[in-house]
């Protein structure tokens, strides 16, 4: 019952924001993101929640969870400042939002690495945690290195119509298709595409597996589970993986680019090869951890429901202290779920 009435708020929400955000004015986004941020804290379950996640990693503060809602309701605000901005006919993307990206977004000098990267002719894998207000951070980003972002497809076509909207607005590329759609190779043969082509292809693997279904790594103390794509991508077609994090800047954000990581030959067979992904994501889950810690605000995910599994200690999300190496099976079922 409460999970069909979420549903049904969540499609009432975006279908006022799909309607209403052409008619906004920039200021009345921005108004509307201040209600947010005093509400935020004051709704019983989402700021409980939030709260208790918080304490588990250890970061809470009271300060810090007042400064959540507030970043909440800026990325609240970035998406309607996205979809006040989209229209049917954007091409490369809305001047309107990259003039208010380079606004509220600054760019750290290791974003430079990624251009001394690209400069080699080859492409970039960049990931990184669902950061708030990330619309406008990838439409900042985009405008120093050309951005293709991997999506997760929604069965819920107004939350796809809406991903598309923020996308065309922010002149970044996507891959974003139902399984089985992009042909024999699917989507991991789209997300290679990128990286033949040059580009710089954008992936977020913060979303916790089951113990099953992903690759062991230590997140604050816990053995978790996440996805194996990234790095599974990075094996096959040599590309340098680096990860995108931020820090508080004032009223802004600032991005940084970390790595690339330090590539050790991975060897030949299936065990050098498994080695070398739980490498590459550990590298990622350091990245990840460090900037949970030292910017609990920005982090997008406080209130999902599969970290909270991970935070309360479900064992079906959370495996024993020190990672043991993930199985073949295990592998196996992360690289097909890569692929669709």
């Amino acid at each position: 019952m409460l999970r069909a009435l979420r549903h049904w708020l969540v499609a009432r929400v975006t279908d006022g924001a799909l309607s209403a955000a052409p008619h906004l004015s920039p200021r009345a986004a921005d108004r509307l993101a201040g209600v947010i941020a005093r509400l935020g804290p004051r709704l019983p379950v989402l700021a409980r929640m939030v709260a208790d996640n918080m304490r588990a990693a250890g970061v809470y503060s009271a300060a810090a969870h007042r400064a959540y809602f507030a970043q909440l309701a800026g990325h609240f605000a970035g998406a309607l400042h996205a979809l006040r901005c989209a229209a049917p006919t954007t091409a490369g993307g809305s001047p309107a939002l990259a003039a208010l990206a380079a606004q509220r977004v600054e760019l750290d000098d290791s974003v430079q690495r990624l251009q001394a990267a690209l400069s080699g002719g080859r492409g970039v894998i960049l990931v990184g945690p669902h950061i708030c207000n990330y619309l406008l951070n990838l439409a900042r980003l985009n405008q120093t290195a050309p951005l293709t972002v991997y999506l997760r497809y929604s069965k819920d076509r107004r939350r796809q119509a809406a991903k598309e909207r923020w996308y065309r607005a922010s002149g970044v590329a996507w891959i974003s298709e139902p399984a089985g759609a992009g042909g024999p190779l699917g989507r991991l043969g789209r997300m290679a595409a990128a990286l033949h082509a040059g580009r710089v292809l954008f992936i977020t693997p913060d979303l916790p597996q089951k113990r099953d279904d992903g690759v062991a790594v230590r997140f604050f103390g816990r053995e978790i589970y996440l996805p194996a794509g990234p790095a599974l991508l990075a094996e096959r077609t040599g590309a340098p993986l680096f990860a995108l994090t931020a820090a508080p800047a004032g009223p802004r954000q600032r991005l940084l680019v970390h790595g690339p990581i330090d590539e050790a030959e991975s060897g030949r067979g299936i065990s050098a090869r498994r080695a070398a992904v739980r490498r590459r994501m550990q590298w990622f889950a350091a990245q990840f951890e460090h900037f949970v810690r030292t910017s609990p605000e920005l982090w997008y995910l406080w209130g999902d429901k599969r970290w909270t599994r991970v935070f309360r200690g479900d064992t079906r999300y959370v495996g024993p202290l020190g990672v043991r190496h993930c199985s073949a099976t295990s592998e196996r079922t992360s690289a097909r779920r890569a692929e669709r």
